[in-house]
């Protein structure tokens, strides 16, 4: 009997993970679906700010890809720095800005904005 009721709470256990882990990709399949159909699916990989700067890397999915119009700290225009040129489609590409600035970063590319707090 109790080896029954142990392979009966498998048995749900494993329905409930296969469950949970399509709804994730449905949610995140929608999101990246939603971005797409606007033009532009871009993500932050991550954000650094260090002595000789701050230092945010994208990464392009490469659907339709667009360069860096502006980059604000606080709300403010700074000046910056990108290798994100007109086409960098399906790679990595890194905005710097000399000196380090602390805060709010917010990327702005083809109207949709990207945020990091470094």
């Amino acid at each position: 009997m109790l080896a029954v009721t142990i392979a009966l709470l498998a048995g749900a256990s494993a329905v409930a993970v296969m469950s949970i882990r399509d709804a994730s990709n449905l949610v995140q399949g929608s999101s990246q679906e939603q971005q797409r159909e606007a033009g532009i699916l871009v993500s932050l990989v991550t954000a650094q700010s260090n002595s000789s700067g701050t230092y945010l890397w994208l990464y392009d999915y490469g659907w339709v890809s667009q360069p860096v119009k502006d980059v604000y700290v606080q709300g403010e225009s700074v000046g910056w720095t990108s290798t994100c040129g007109s086409d960098w489609a399906g790679r990595i590409c890194t905005i710097s800005i000399v000196p380090p600035e602390k805060g709010t970063v917010t990327v702005i590319i083809s109207g949709i904005s990207i945020a990091a707090t470094v």
